[in-house]
């Protein structure tokens, strides 16, 4: 049973660095990705081996509806977080947000220098950020165990 679950977690972390790639590349997170994700994460806890954290997802998913109105995130990045943060316990989910933006903020430091340069639009792809904490969190929490 434990290879299995590990097998899911690392079908998961195989289809977040697809998504880094996707983000980076097109700008975009496929809504199959998500749901696939979606589906992934609810098979893995109907058999038992993962959890299934909807309260912090759907608090991030009321918050993160906000921020998309005031156009301050994409909504591909809310769909990934809200079904990323699914699968997480709750002490999980601090380390995760935390990592996120220690992540992210190097990004948004690269993206705000380029558009000074280049005096264009810039788009961040947040994804590498949102897929890359989660792989560092899930593998700490699996390491610590």
């Amino acid at each position: 049973m434990f290879l299995f679950e590990n097998f899911i977690l690392y079908l998961i972390w195989a289809i977040l660095i697809v998504i880094c790639y996707t983000d980076i590349r097109y700008r975009i997170i496929a809504n199959s990705i998500i749901i696939a994700l979606f589906f992934i994460i609810l098979t893995n806890f109907f058999l038992g081996f993962g959890k299934l954290n909807y309260i912090s997802a759907l608090i991030f998913f009321i918050i993160g509806l906000i921020m998309y109105t005031f156009k301050l995130i994409g909504a591909g990045d809310i769909k990934l977080i809200t079904v990323l943060l699914l699968s997480l316990s709750y002490e999980e989910v601090w380390n995760f947000l935390i990592m996120m933006t220690l992540l992210g903020l190097p990004l948004a430091v690269i993206a705000i220098i380029w558009k000074m340069i280049t005096k264009s639009k810039v788009t961040i792809p947040y994804g590498v950020a949102i897929g890359l904490s989660y792989i560092i969190t899930t593998y700490l929490s699996l390491t610590s165990t």
